[in-house]
């Protein structure tokens, strides 16, 4: 697996992690902590701006 597709694959997965405790504690009702909650935001956020750069890193002539 080349570092574009690892770097993918990792972004896909904090964006997933962090989605389902959002999810869990939004739409469910279930009572995380605060940390948690917070913690989880971060990945999303985290996960799509990394997804972001890899896409202006693709487009770059070389």
């Amino acid at each position: 697996m080349n570092k574009k597709n690892y770097t993918l694959f990792l972004n896909l997965a904090f964006i997933v992690i962090g989605g389902y405790k959002l999810y869990q504690h939004f739409i469910d009702g279930v009572e995380l902590p605060t940390y948690q909650i917070v913690l989880a935001g971060f990945l999303v956020l985290m996960g799509f701006y990394q997804l972001i750069m890899l896409n202006r890193n693709f487009k770059k002539p070389e």
